[in-house]
Parts: structure tokens; sequence; C-alpha cells
């Protein structure tokens, strides 16, 4: 669970590179369009850690 803490953060960073980028090639900071790329990605990466939890639960709850 703390791999999916760090990874996370690491999932955040690339974000705000994401809307660095889109800003600097913009070359104007647009809240509307800042939000609708954090909204977008953070759906993803919900879904994305949901099923990674899933997974791991189920990795971690199988005898072997």
């Amino acid at each position: 669970m703390c791999a999916l803490g760090i990874s996370f953060i690491s999932y955040m960073f690339i974000l705000f590179m994401i809307i660095v980028v889109v800003t600097f090639h913009a070359r104007d900071f647009d809240f509307g369009r800042a939000a609708a790329i954090t909204a977008t990605y953070m759906t993803l990466m919900a879904v994305y850690f949901i099923v990674l939890f899933m997974v791991f639960r189920r990795k971690i709850d199988t005898p072997r």
C-alpha cells in the first residue's frame, strides 16, 4: 500500500508537468483548461488505482 502512495505522488508530479507544458505551449494560463486536464487525469488515475488496489488485495489474500 505504501507503494501506491508513492506512485500517486509521482503521478501528481506528471500531472503538474502536463499542465506546465500545456500552459507554456498556449502562452496563457486558462483555469478551465487546467481544470479539465486535471479532472480527466484524476478520473483515469482513480480508476487505475482502484484496479491496482483490487489486484494487490486479491494477490495478498490468496493462500499459497
